[in-house]
Parts: C-alpha cells; structure tokens; sequence
C-alpha cells in the first residue's frame, strides 16, 4: 500500500509542482495475481506512468478532441497479449516488451479506451482503423518520427489476433490531414 501511494504521489510532482492532469486520470499497475515475476515490469509502466502520463493524457485529449473518459484505470502486468481491458475489467500489458514498446503500448491501449466512447461509427472502420486514424501522429506529437515509425513497424510483426499490418498500410496511404479529418468525421457522427 506505501508503495502505491508514494508511485500516485510521484505522479502528481515534477520538480514539486502539482499536476492537475496527472491527478484527474490514475493508472494503477500491478502484477497479475501477484506474480512477482512480473514486479519489474510493472514497476517500469510505473515509472513510464510517472514520467509521461500527464503528458499523453494532454496530448491524446488534444488530438482525439475528446476527453478521456475515466479517472481510475487499473492495469494488470502479465504475459501475453496486451489488451485495453473493457468496462471495469484491467487494462492487461505485456512484461517482456523492450522499454520503448512498453511506452507505445501504453498509449495504445489508453487509446483504446478514449476511444470506447465513439459508439456511432462506420462499418468500414474497425476498433484498429478507427484507433490509427490518430494514434501514429499521437506518437509524433509525443516521442517524435522516429519512435511512431518504429511502432508501426514493431506492430507490423504482431500476428494471429488482427491484420495489424493492413491497418497500418490503410491509415499511413493518408497524409495527418487527412486522418484527422476522417476522426473528425466519427466525432461529428457521435455529436448528432
């Protein structure tokens, strides 16, 4: 428990300044079934946590020009496949991913989750496709070219579960205009 609250602590502090932003969306990160194989790895989504997330929390808000829609998210560190959690079920990451993937993980699924949102949207546009229409310039915007780059090309590798790689392939064939104006199009459709 002291650990939890010195990591919620540490959120809310850069150089002893409160961050509102930090304090308005918790993430909590635990190893599943308190596996402590998986402690080192929840404690670095902790630190990544710690360090970006009022920043993504911004930036994602920015782009997506919708308001994350939970306060508390709870995440489950184990081994397998990385999955946004639904409802009150626990986002679920992956422990053996490399740092820079961990981060981008994050971010994707967090994603997915701001997402959920969007109940009214076209048929040709899956949970990945309608996610992709931002989250590659949500990358740029955060960690810069060549990180979204090597996202995509790390979630190219990814198969079995979806056609990542065709859904990247769709999205990037689009300039960042033309991305964002098709998001805004599945906005404008959830304001009617």
């Amino acid at each position: 428990m002291r650990r939890l609250v010195s990591i919620v602590v540490a959120a809310g502090l850069v150089g002893g300044v409160p961050l509102a932003q930090s304090k308005r969306v918790t993430v909590t990160f635990s190893s599943q079934n308190g596996n402590h194989d998986f402690d080192a790895a929840a404690d670095e989504y902790r630190q990544i946590w710690a360090a970006e997330g009022t920043r993504v929390i911004q930036a994602m808000e920015k782009i997506s020009k919708l308001e994350f829609p939970e306060k508390n998210v709870k995440v489950e560190v184990y081994e397998g496949t990385s999955f946004s959690g639904r409802g009150d079920g626990p986002m679920r990451l992956r422990a053996s991913y490399t740092a820079d993937v961990k981060k981008g993980t994050l971010v994707h699924e967090l994603g997915h989750r701001m997402i959920a949102q969007l109940k009214k949207r076209p048929m040709e546009l899956d949970e990945h496709k309608l996610l992709f229409l931002y989250l590659y310039d949500l990358y740029v915007d955060l960690y810069g070219k060549e990180f979204a780059d090597a996202q995509v090309a790390f979630g190219k590798t990814l198969k079995g579960l979806y056609d990542y790689e065709s859904a990247w392939n769709w999205a990037l064939a689009m300039t960042r205009e033309e991305r964002l104006e098709k998001f805004g199009d599945v906005l404008r459709l959830n304001r009617k």
